[in-house]
């Protein structure tokens, strides 16, 4: 009988080798356009989006142990424009569904930041159900209902490609547990855009999203206990053709919890930086980006005290792939001098190095090799640093 990854795996190539067989040339989506339902939809405001990802991800040296895992994600998002659905103007419904399944790379790797920003329990649950409406031509915001703060806050273009969670948002705001990637919670949120690019966002966050007992079912409870995830941010962007980012933000938290000594605390916070720029962008879309993260949380409070990310993307390397790209990170998560204290003997950091390379073979078929070496895995000094390879298939449906 095969294992369990070697089903995975036939299951993957049978997927993509239809895939490629049956869908036609130039569509944008696997199953076309639903004969003409999709665009009927979408004069009506309804747009729906559908996407499968599968890592395979296989641990090649060190670590806690060899071996491969297969994590996968399907994403079934459904957004409505009340205004072109003939409602009222200004306002938007989304609804999304999350399904994952497979295995969890970090148990073989032991590291803080994970190395597929896909692991998740298994489960297909509601991730986010909100409404957001808009006022003074589109430059105030307010949006209420399931949410995932990354999808906003400390978010970044450049560093979108990479596979590694902490390039979606650093492990300094992650280790608290908030509103992101795979469980959300009730929010609030304001977003104010001024000229010039300039933008303010606050939100507010049920402090403990769903129940940590049960991941694998949406639920909305509120507790005292919960507290509450308060966040805001500043920034500034830049028009499309000389784009830049440039944000800082600060968190509070105050859910009660146990520290990493075992005290009873109720109150965390920590504050972060982000950036990115096009340092060249041709008319064919061909160029540079970078981006850098930098987050420091509340050292008595938390195991990470700094956080520092940052990474280069190269758009159209080859010649005769002008939408290849190719990027190279670091995530460096460092910890903090309380938690040292509490834990003499481990290792000061842990050092996530990535190369990657996304291509797509056709509109709707993405494939990303990916390698990651982990320096000081968990900064436990009795597991080796890991080489880490994998590779990411999307398919857009």
């Amino acid at each position: 009988m095969l294992p369990h990854s070697a089903y995975q795996r036939f299951g993957l190539g049978v997927l993509v080798s239809l895939a490629i067989g049956t869908a036609q040339a130039g569509e944008s989506f696997l199953t076309g356009n639903w004969g003409g339902t999709r665009d009927t939809w979408a004069d009506h405001g309804l747009d729906v989006e559908i996407a499968f990802t599968a890592d395979v991800v296989h641990v090649a040296d060190g670590g806690l142990r060899r071996g491969t895992e297969i994590p996968t994600n399907l994403d079934v998002v459904f957004t409505l424009d009340t205004g072109t659905a003939g409602w009222w103007q200004n306002g938007n419904f989304l609804i999304y569904f999350l399904g994952n399944d497979g295995g969890d790379p970090s148990l073989r790797v032991g590291d803080t930041q994970v190395t597929t920003n896909i692991e998740a329990p298994d489960t297909f649950k509601l991730y986010e159900a909100s409404y957001e409406h808009t006022f003074r031509d589109g430059h105030v915001g307010f949006l209420v209902g399931l949410h995932d703060l990354n999808s906003e806050f400390y978010a970044l273009e450049h560093a979108g490609i990479f596979l590694n969670s902490s390039f979606g948002i650093g492990v300094d705001v992650a280790q608290a547990g908030p509103s992101i990637f795979p469980t959300t919670a009730m929010t609030a949120r304001l977003r104010i855009e001024g000229d010039s690019g300039r933008y303010l966002s606050g939100a507010v966050y049920d402090g403990i999203p769903g129940d940590p007992g049960e991941e694998r079912r949406t639920q909305i409870q509120f507790k005292a206990s919960d507290g509450l995830f308060s966040i805001l941010e500043a920034g500034l962007l830049g028009e499309a053709d000389h784009y830049y980012k440039l944000a800082v933000g600060g968190w509070y938290h105050t859910a009660d919890y146990e520290d990493f000594d075992g005290r009873t605390q109720d109150t965390n916070g920590g504050i972060y930086t982000v950036a990115e720029k096009d340092l060249m962008r041709g008319e064919d879309g061909r160029g540079l980006g970078v981006f850098l993260q930098l987050g420091l949380a509340d050292s008595s409070r938390n195991q990470i005290g700094t956080y520092v990310g940052g990474g280069i993307n190269w758009i159209g390397p080859l010649a005769s792939r002008s939408e290849d790209v190719l990027g190279f990170a670091f995530a460096h998560a460092r910890n903090g001098g309380d938690f040292r204290h509490a834990n003499p003997g481990i290792e000061r950091a842990e050092t996530t190095l990535e190369l990657t390379y996304l291509l797509s073979p056709r509109p709707w078929l993405t494939v990303q090799p990916d390698i990651q070496y982990v320096i000081n895995p968990g900064t436990d000094p009795s597991i080796d640093n890991a080489l880490v390879t994998s590779l990411r298939l999307q398919l857009s449906f």
